[in-house]
């Protein structure tokens, strides 16, 4: 495999051509000081030997900071964390480089203590604050505290250094016209513009000496108003080579872009028509990247011959055994990322740690082990995420497991929800999932259902129910008609003829059916009677739903409630008027219940059951998944 090969970035050997991008984990002391917790993540997967751990984003000076958690470089005080954390990498013979960051406007002042800095006063979306501008003795200042940053991580022990110039940070600030209305040598033209950004290179250049590895993460294109196109970048990149960048590490566009990057309906290698469009203008190495997550789409961009690097990110969170696993002939068994963001960048905007949604021991490194061997016949009811996650640890700590489950493959309402538009990566973790179950001798039982008589006659040590919820409607007459069903059974089974649809319910289950329904019906509306809809999806999700929706046409009604259903019609009132709206297919979207119905059957029969996952009151697949990790893991049998 073309990915298994050697390369290098200038004078320094990589054995493999996957590389461990930048990830900011929230780690950290909140005076950027390396903690335990970020050792431990990075000696983790630094044991399966990466070609290159990058780590950061390592912050060159308290305003680029963007949160309490992240990695500090900016003061001498760092060195001494910063060193263990490379020895602890080199343990494993992995080179390691420390992103050099700088988020400028991207920080809220609540957080920086003072307003954030930019290259001009420009509003932020993300943010919703107006930065002020640079001086330009400022600018010089920071340039410098840039190459004061690339020399604490040589002396550190970093095998190079990456410059951020990506994602919407202080370099793209002063190089998109979008931001930078600076009329003075650093705005205007392109020429003017890149000023900074190879002010920067130089100064980390003269810093590190003439042989030491510089790498810079750029932006392939912006997919903002005024930002820089790749042509722009095909401009900058010699530039870049010329000032002493040795490897450009290419990535798609800012944090605001209203252009998907990195959810899980993006393609898998979708970018990489960038990292490729930029090794047509340079000589360096060229690292392709964003939401490449299995070996099989890497080699076929490798094989291309214009990348020849790979970065991954995410896919170390989900499985940080995914290079061993690819050097072993096991890359079937990789688990995949799913794209879902609810451990990740959903955490990382909520600051608190990053962890991973199917992954239950990332992040934990030191805290979660797989718990000691266990005997005894196990019986799981279920085989959705919480059923299957139970399966998979007891199965791994020994434990002899039958999952019963009454649909004809496992997974659950992921089932459902992977035939949703955009949202197919979900079947994706279900067959690792069913895979893991042969693998591992769990006794797999589909097409059954298990009714208590059943389960009370096989002699199992412990019984547990992961039968997750049930689906329910909202207290509006007219439900019970025969045109009338919940979301789930409207994906499940889409109506031949849906005509003209209302789905009442803004809840996710209710844009997902939406979604779907608006490929096969005359119209679609949505209804919810809160003011927002998606409440209960991630940050870094909602957005791109709501977006689809729109691109569909969905008619979405916030702060409105039906009173009644009929045989053609949703009837809204209000206090000032009735309103008819026609509506051949009427889909209802309610809060679900768990499912205790077995358990209470079982209660009642003095069978012992335990229960998990949604069915026990857990929400959404992360919360879902890690439980059933900690019960499963944490089992002991008297």
């Amino acid at each position: 495999m073309k990915l298994l090969e050697s390369t290098s970035i200038r004078n320094l050997r990589l054995d493999n051509r996957i590389v461990l991008l930048a990830t900011h984990l929230g780690y950290c002391e909140e005076d950027g000081v390396v903690t335990d917790r970020l050792i431990s993540f990075y000696r983790e997967r630094a044991r399966h030997r990466p070609g290159l751990i990058v780590v950061g984003g390592c912050y060159t000076e308290h305003r680029g900071s963007s949160g309490p958690t992240m990695i500090g470089i900016s003061r001498d005080e760092h060195i001494e964390g910063l060193s263990k954390l490379t020895e602890a990498i080199h343990s494993f013979d992995v080179p390691v480089a420390a992103q050099l960051y700088h988020a400028g406007r991207y920080v809220h002042s609540i957080l920086l203590g003072e307003q954030a800095v930019s290259a001009s006063e420009v509003p932020c979306r993300l943010t919703r604050e107006t930065s002020r501008a640079l001086t330009v003795d400022e600018i010089h200042e920071t340039t410098a505290n840039f190459g004061k940053a690339a020399a604490r991580a040589r002396r550190a022990g970093f095998d190079s250094v990456e410059i951020i110039g990506s994602a919407g940070y202080i370099i793209n600030q002063f190089l998109a016209k979008a931001t930078n209305k600076r009329e003075d040598e650093y705005g205007g033209s392109l020429e003017n513009r890149a000023r900074f950004a190879l002010e920067v290179v130089k100064s980390e250049r003269r810093a590190v000496g003439k042989d030491y590895p510089i790498m810079y993460r750029i932006s392939g294109a912006d997919f903002v108003p005024e930002g820089n196109t790749l042509e722009d970048n095909k401009i900058l990149a010699p530039w870049l080579v010329e000032a002493g960048v040795d490897c450009l590490d290419v990535t798609g566009g800012w944090h605001e872009t209203k252009i998907p990057q990195i959810t899980m309906d993006v393609p898998r290698g979708h970018y990489a028509d960038l990292a490729e469009g930029l090794a047509e203008v340079v000589d360096v190495p060229v690292v392709a990247c964003n939401r490449i997550n299995s070996p099989t789409v890497a080699e076929r961009i490798l094989a291309r011959g214009k990348a020849q690097l790979i970065g991954m990110s995410r896919a170390f969170l989900a499985d940080h055994e995914v290079i061993e696993k690819i050097r072993s002939g096991e890359g079937n068994q990789i688990r995949p990322c799913i794209g879902c963001n609810q451990g990740c960048l959903d955490m990382v905007f909520l600051l608190q740690p990053v962890i991973c949604a199917i992954n239950p021991q990332a992040g934990y490194e030191d805290t979660r082990h797989l718990g000691p061997r266990g005997n005894g016949k196990i019986a799981v009811i279920g085989a959705g995420p919480a059923g299957l996650e139970t399966s998979r640890i007891l199965s791994m700590r020994g434990f002899k497991v039958t999952l019963y489950e009454q649909e004809k493959r496992p997974g659950g309402l992921l089932n459902l929800a992977a035939r949703i538009p955009g949202r197919g990566e979900f079947a994706a973790y279900v067959t690792h999932m069913w895979h893991e179950m042969k693998r591992l001798g769990v006794d797999l039982r589909l097409n059954t259902k298990a009714d208590v008589d059943t389960i009370a006659g096989q002699s199992y040590d412990r019984v547990v129910s992961a039968l997750g919820t049930i689906a329910t409607a909202p207290q509006i007459e007219g439900t019970e008609l025969s045109h009338v069903t919940t979301a789930r059974d409207a994906v499940a089974s889409i109506p031949k003829t849906p005509g003209h649809v209302s789905v009442i319910g803004g809840n996710s289950t209710g844009c997902f059916a939406a979604i779907l329904l608006s490929s096969y019906a005359d119209s679609v509306q949505l209804f919810e009677s809160g003011n927002r809809i998606g409440t209960d999806l991630g940050r870094t999700t909602r957005w791109v739903i709501l977006k689809s929706l729109q691109d569909r046409g969905v008619k979405i009604h916030t702060d409105t409630s039906i009173s009644q259903i009929t045989s053609e019609y949703v009837q809204i009132d209000t206090p000032e008027d009735l309103t008819l709206i026609e509506a051949e297919t009427v889909v209802v979207s309610a809060e679900p219940l768990p499912n205790t119905r077995f358990a209470e059957q079982a209660e009642e029969r003095g069978l012992s059951v335990d229960v998990v996952g949604s069915a026990a009151g857990s929400k959404g697949l992360l919360a879902i998944v890690h439980s059933a990790f900690n019960y499963a893991n944490n089992l002991k049998l008297d």
